[in-house]
């Protein structure tokens, strides 16, 4: 007769593990990540609501037709949408002006260093050269150098090019204070280009405006979307150089052509808080649009 060993099937611990309680039902998944999901969601809509609400206020109240509707009752909504206090603010504030001078001053700035930018960045991610480490380093010093540490010799500069109270002594200050984070984003974004597209070109025998402008243009869309915003975020509302630089009434941008309204209707709020809305909203409209973009530019270039 032959033996017969027989074979016992000995159940692992990974297995007893995965048999719940015998049933063969797999556990339940826990909660505490969609509890903990939802409560991430609801502080960031909380944080969300706290900042919008000065803005969603200020826009609401200067539609109302009086102090006395904003005091009285001042988180209420306004009984009808009327625009005297914004013709009131552009005809009696000069804000038509100034918001033209803001559009000229912040347009050729954002063209400048989107431009200027994209050259030197492009040459420190591509080209070898003596120095390059030393460019880099200057750079990121102008990044964290306050405009109030050389803001007299600035001005002694613009004096003797005698571009003092104009418009240009605003677009090249404002042009070298934004050039430095867009020289690094764009140097981050084009190291991660593959360097053949360059080589392509050469042999191809395009020129050098041709290879930037069709080329290398299109296909740095992201960083040149973050450099724009990022620049119209810091010229549309800077205050200090446009201040001491402009002299003239009739070159002032907004946020000095502000001061002297307040200065002039300082009991007339609603006006007041349409022309603060006028010169908030462009701003924050040039980053509703391209903030995909603005956080493409930004992620790529950090992580090439």
């Amino acid at each position: 007769m032959n033996n017969v060993t027989p074979k016992f099937h000995r159940k692992t611990e990974s297995s007893k593990e995965d048999d719940h309680s015998g049933t063969g039902i797999p556990p339940s998944p826990s909660k505490p990540s969609f509890v903990r999901g939802g409560a991430s969601t609801f502080v960031w809509l909380l944080l969300a609501a706290v900042w919008l609400f000065p803005l969603g206020w200020t826009i609401l109240s200067s539609f109302k037709t009086s102090n006395v509707a904003i005091f009285d009752r001042p988180f209420s909504l306004p009984r009808g949408i009327t625009f005297a206090n914004y013709q009131q603010a552009i005809r009696a504030g000069n804000l038509d002006d100034y918001f033209i001078n803001s559009i000229l001053v912040t347009g050729l700035s954002v063209a400048l260093t989107v431009g200027c930018g994209m050259w030197a960045g492009h040459a420190l991610a591509r080209h070898g050269f003596p120095g390059r480490r030393f460019w880099l380093a200057l750079f990121f010093v102008g990044m964290i150098l306050p405009v109030q540490s050389f803001i007299i010799p600035l001005g002694d500069l613009l004096q003797s090019l005698g571009i003092n109270d104009s418009l240009w002594a605003l677009i090249l200050p404002y042009t070298a204070q934004s050039l430095p984070v867009a020289i690094l984003l764009f140097a981050a974004y084009f190291q991660g280009i593959p360097a053949e597209l360059t080589e392509a070109a050469r042999m191809d025998g395009v020129s050098t405006a041709r290879f930037y402008l069709q080329i290398l243009l299109p296909a740095a869309r992201p960083a040149v979307a973050t450099v724009a915003v990022l620049t119209v975020l810091n010229t549309w509302n800077e205050f200090l150089m446009a201040l001491l630089f402009i002299v003239d009434p009739t070159m002032r941008t907004l946020p000095v052509g502000m001061i002297a309204f307040e200065q002039a209707h300082n009991t007339n709020y609603p006006a007041l808080l349409a022309g603060l809305s006028l010169m908030a909203v462009p701003a924050l409209i040039a980053y509703a649009i391209f903030n995909r973009q603005v956080i493409a530019g930004v992620t790529s270039g950090a992580v090439k």
